[in-house]
């Protein structure tokens, strides 16, 4: 903003007072106009940060629902593996089967959520909105340690499965045995968890 002197030598007050009411205005419309140009770029940063949030939301719930109806598959072959294991403690032969043990979790993001907290955009969005957003990406970041938790039980039990076959001795299948329980239990609380975190989903979207 640039306030220039007048052209010629002020020879009164009203002149004066003239000029001094000019450059006012001007500065005032200056100062308007700047406010206005600020409050539509925070508008829009805002109105970005939650557009892109709301996409990632929506495709996090997609492949989280496709998860989840994988998590029945997973009991059943635990159970059908703890069943292996119990034969095999009554000392009878697995013939050609296996027990089973894998697990492949949903890949949840967070980059948007992330990126709006970077660049400030919160701040211009209002408080409710922005404690439904956290509430869930709190959610999302809980499931997400949770399955985390079930990859290590099924790399441990991966290892501890080589050794089962018809010469495994009893601790190492009792022990192949508690693996499976655990993982039955901790399939079942993340599919509680995963439920919740879907329904969450639903939930922000529909606002």
């Amino acid at each position: 903003m640039e306030i220039h002197a007048p052209h010629h030598p002020i020879m009164s007050l009203r002149e004066f007072m003239v000029h001094l009411l000019t450059v006012t205005v001007g500065i005032l419309i200056a100062l308007g106009l700047e406010q206005s140009v600020e409050t539509y770029h925070h508008h829009r940063l805002a109105a970005e940060a939650r557009e892109n949030m709301l996409i990632e939301v929506r495709d996090n719930q997609k492949e989280l629902d496709k998860h989840l109806a994988d998590l029945g598959k997973l009991q059943q072959d635990r159970e059908h593996g703890i069943g292996l294991v119990d034969r095999l403690l009554a000392h009878k032969h697995l013939g050609s089967e296996e027990v089973v043990l894998n697990f492949s979790g949903a890949t949840l993001n967070s980059a948007s959520w992330t990126t709006a907290s970077t660049v400030g955009a919160m701040a211009y969005m209002e408080y409710g909105e922005v404690k439904r957003f956290a509430e869930v990406y709190k959610l999302q970041d809980l499931y997400e340690r949770l399955q985390n938790d079930q990859i290590q039980t099924v790399q441990t039990g991966g290892g501890m499965m080589m050794g089962i076959d018809d010469h495994a001795t009893g601790d190492e299948l009792r022990a192949m045995k508690h693996e499976l329980q655990q993982s039955i239990v901790s399939l079942r609380v993340l599919g509680q968890l995963g439920t919740a975190l879907s329904g969450a989903y639903g939930k922000l979207l529909q606002k």
